[in-house]
């Protein structure tokens, strides 16, 4: 039984812990393993379409209360600058400590040259479902970890720690614990981002020794898919998918029945044996197609949550290797 003395500690404690408040599900399990002793807030669900979300009134009252708030940015949560706005929390509005955009220093895939919405949702900034690509993880752990630097100096070397932590547990799941142990995690880090892994690794005899998510996602290299909307860029680019097409006639913009003509000839002339739809959209439209080609449906977690098996960042990555590659 908990004495009175410990239960008025365990108060306190709870009473003086930073309040962050994320606005997508994998910047929350980042931000936990960044600042574990914190108390964190996610906006949104793994199941929710990040485009799109009205905070309830108990979701706003932690915005008003937070000590720091972390988005992901590039136009992806239209939502925040209206949440923040009705917040009335001047220390977590952009340009001050409180504030984090996990994305910065990013680099950024499909800066559109062109903004029009005859072609669908754009964003101006790039595409945003950074996410997507492990390597970009630990990027937003560092930035998390220099804002909690910002509002909490006292305790900098701590964040600054376990955001390295982390970029070690990133890379030795995405390379395997033998190749890191070798050669080093952000060397390999930095030659998958320059796109020389593989030939780095076929020219020392090392290939046999990658393991991790590059090796369960090699078999993915050039294959065919059709995905439901344009948010797999990163993961796309990370994993060398090859994208027949996309179900949405534009992003953001419903198939027509031509569209729809154009896909089934683009499966089969393309030999496509899987379509991916995310879990939050209606897989009609897939399923349909997947019955007059014979490919598969693959319904994926969108984010942290967004499945059963999504059940943290790195379980939502298996997660996604996993539905493509079977």
């Amino acid at each position: 039984m908990i004495s009175f003395f410990s239960a008025l500690l365990l108060l306190a404690s709870q009473a003086s812990a930073t309040e962050i408040v994320c606005t997508l599900p994998w910047l929350g399990d980042i931000a936990h393993r960044v600042a574990p002793d914190a108390h964190i807030t996610t906006l949104s669900r793994g199941t929710d379409d990040p485009h799109f979300l009205s905070p309830t009134p108990a979701l706003m009252a932690r915005v008003s209360a937070a000590d720091l708030y972390v988005e992901n940015g590039l136009n992806l949560e239209l939502w925040s600058e209206r949440l923040l706005d009705s917040a009335g929390n001047p220390k977590i509005r952009p340009g001050q400590p409180g504030y984090v955009k996990a994305t910065v220093n990013m680099v950024r895939l499909e800066i559109p040259t062109d903004l029009t919405r005859a072609k669908g949702d754009l964003h101006p900034e790039g595409n945003p479902h950074v996410w997507t690509d492990p390597l970009n993880a630990p990027v937003a752990a560092d930035n998390i970890a220099a804002g909690m630097s910002r509002i909490d100096p006292a305790n900098a070397a701590k964040y600054t720690a376990n955001a390295k932590a982390f970029r070690a547990k990133i890379n030795e799941a995405m390379f395997g614990a033998d190749l890191v142990g070798f050669m080093g995690g952000d060397l390999l880090a930095r030659l998958a981002q320059s796109n020389k892994l593989d030939e780095f690794l076929a020219s020392k005899g090392l290939t046999a020794r990658l393991g991790g998510w590059a090796k369960k996602g090699a078999s993915l290299k050039g294959k065919p898919i059709i995905f439901y909307h344009q948010s797999w860029a990163y993961f796309i680019n990370r994993f060398g998918v090859k994208v027949v097409g996309f179900v949405e006639d534009r992003p953001g913009i419903p198939p027509t029945a031509a569209h729809r003509d154009e896909l089934l000839g683009l499966i089969k002339a393309n030999n496509v044996k899987v379509i991916e739809v995310t879990s939050f959209y209606d897989p009609k439209i897939p399923n349909l197609l997947g019955q007059q080609t014979g490919a598969k449906v693959a319904v994926v977690a969108g984010d942290v949550g967004g499945t059963p098996q999504a059940t943290d960042y790195f379980a939502y990555i298996d997660s996604l290797l996993t539905a493509f590659t079977q």
